[in-house]
């Protein structure tokens, strides 16, 4: 309310009035003109006047409504708003779209230095290899394939070492006596012996390394490198036999593969052998022990073929053949041979 006896500036200044219900109208009237304007339209006695007011706004509206008069700077103000915010907003998108492609970068520089790891770094065995052996005692004999899907035979009193898989070389070694049919893949194969070693790339051949007996390597076909000790190295043809005694001393011959490998068929065979050697191996073929009587009967040579006989049969096969005499202790299995 206004107090009595003090003029209204809404009523006596007409001017401030219409200005100040302008700001009001479009929301840009301070707090004392917004004040003004509202005590002025509850007065009783400013009916009129706003009413008049109220009628030259609406004209005004009406007039530039139907003129179609475009305020330039206005428009321009709101196309500059528009512009700043699409600016704005597509900055943000930039910024957004550079954060996830730096994050991007990282994630995919991360992904291929991890694969490029991966795929490079020494890759660990999910399987540590391990090493197995295969003995056979004295009177049997097997045979079997090794991992590589190489043949092997192995002799009565033998034994050989393997890994359950290979690498970049397979590599087995034996004690006694075996022959290898033996696969090619590029790799190369080593027999290790307490003698020395033979390297192949794919053949067949017999090892012989018996402890306290000569070492013998016979090339059936293919190719053999034998190396001892020393890095002495012999190259055999098929059909050769290489022998490195006591002394280390190296011997080449030629032999009958047949009768060097009739072991592994079940069968010996001796060709003028001395009787020392043949006694040797009835020994590992039967599981006996032979006590030899006089140094005359070591160096008696022997012919003869043994397939599928008992050792009885075998006693009485050389008694016929051999100017021998025999006493076999079933007990002990010491079998005693002297001369006739």
């Amino acid at each position: 309310m206004v107090e009595q006896g003090i003029p209204h500036p809404f009523v006596y200044y007409p001017y401030n009035m219409e200005k100040q219900f302008s700001k009001y109208l479009n929301g840009t009237a301070n707090p004392e003109e917004f004040s003004a304007v509202l005590e002025a339209l509850c007065a009783a006695d400013t009916d009129d006047q706003v009413s008049l007011e109220l009628l030259k706004f609406w004209k005004n509206i009406l007039s530039t409504a139907i003129e179609n008069k475009e305020n330039y700077r206005l428009l321009d103000k709101i196309h500059h708003r528009i512009a700043l915010e699409e600016s704005r907003t597509a900055a943000r998108r930039f910024s957004l779209y550079s954060n996830l492609l730096k994050v991007a970068a990282v994630l995919i520089s991360g992904l291929i230095i991890s694969t490029f790891y991966l795929y490079f770094k020494p890759q660990k065995q999910t399987e540590i290899a391990t090493i197995e052996t295969i003995k056979t005692p004295y009177g049997a004999r097997t045979s079997f394939k090794l991992p590589d899907g190489s043949e092997v035979w192995l002799n009565s009193g033998s034994a050989i070492s393997f890994p359950n898989q290979f690498g970049a070389l397979r590599s087995v070694e034996i004690t006694g006596e075996a022959y290898f049919h033996v696969v090619k893949d590029g790799k190369p194969f080593m027999v290790t012996t307490g003698y020395g070693n033979v390297q192949v790339m794919g053949t067949s051949f017999d090892v012989k390394a018996y402890a306290n007996e000569e070492f013998e390597t016979t090339l059936v076909e293919g190719s053999v490198k034998v190396s001892d000790k020393t890095n002495q190295l012999v190259i055999l043809k098929p059909g050769e036999q290489l022998v490195i005694n006591r002394n280390n001393e190296f011997s080449l011959r030629v032999v009958n593969t047949d009768v060097i490998t009739s072991w592994k068929e079940g069968k010996l065979i001796f060709v003028k052998e001395p009787f020392a050697n043949v006694a040797r191996e009835l020994e590992r073929w039967y599981n006996v022990k032979i006590e030899l009587q006089g140094e005359r009967l070591k160096k008696l040579c022997y012919t003869g073929n043994i397939e599928m006989e008992t050792f009885g049969e075998v006693l009485e096969l050389i008694n016929t053949t051999a100017p021998i005499k025999y006493q076999f202790n079933k007990n002990t299995r010491i079998l005693k041979i002297s001369g006739r």
